[in-house]
């Protein structure tokens, strides 16, 4: 039984060091992305401008609280699965403590939920961002800006938007190229995708993080029966 809680024990620590690098690393990289000035320098004044005609200036602070809410939630919960990784990793060395084993149970299991309802939503709302990006680019092509279109274009080698008005008066057709909108919102979900893959491979560990605590609980629970149980003497 001894051997069978170490192998349980260790297999927990090193899955929640698996899980708090997974956090880790994504949350090195969401705050690099998002804060590195030489990370997408030009697309970045381009979303924060906020110097525009209001047509325009409206469609990028729609793309700018989406950015928002997605970056901090993907942010929030990893800090959350880092912080509850660190509990499981602390819980399986500290073998005499079953509450922390129990918290740690509970935080994971909220922690799984709030994940996977995140996940949900995000695929739900995922053709709200293409609706916002086409409306992003569609300003771009209605008001003229010219610096922003120079930009996006020249990134993406893109012109035009899905049903444009402005597409002939830009675009060679000649040279086809995709259309801008479409683009955009592939380089945004893609990078959106391989967040979602890190995440998903951190949901897992924390599903099978789930099921290891169980026995040793059940385990300690039916050790301190037996050893509470009085010791009957004999009279003779």
């Amino acid at each position: 039984m001894a051997t069978w809680s170490i192998i349980s024990r260790s297999l927990l620590f090193f899955l929640d060091l698996a899980m708090l690098l997974a956090a880790l690393a994504l949350i090195g990289v969401g705050f690099w992305m998002r804060y590195d000035d030489s990370f997408d320098t030009d697309l970045k004044n381009v979303v924060y401008k906020t110097t525009d005609p209001t047509k325009l200036a409206d469609a990028k602070f729609n793309i700018r609280v989406w950015l928002i809410v997605v970056f901090w939630s993907i942010i929030g919960l990893s800090i959350g699965a880092a912080v509850t990784a660190i509990f499981g990793m602390i819980s399986s060395v500290w073998t005499k403590r079953r509450g922390l084993m129990i918290t740690y149970l509970v935080l994971i299991v909220i922690l799984v939920v709030l994940e996977i309802g995140s996940g949900i939503a995000m695929i739900i709302r995922r053709n709200s961002l293409h609706d916002a990006t086409n409306t992003l680019i569609d300003a771009m092509y209605t008001t003229n800006s010219v610096s922003d279109l120079k930009i996006i274009q020249d990134t993406y080698s893109c012109c035009g938007v899905q049903n444009g008005a402005f597409n002939m008066m830009y675009c060679d057709p000649m040279t086809p190229k995709p259309y801008c909108d479409v683009a955009v919102f592939d380089s945004v979900d893609n990078t959106m995708m391989i967040s979602g893959i890190i995440l998903l491979v951190v949901v897992i560990l924390q599903i099978i993080a789930t099921v290891i605590p169980v026995p040793i609980l059940i385990s300690k629970r039916n050790n301190f029966k037996y050893s509470s149980e009085p010791i009957e003497v004999s009279r003779f």
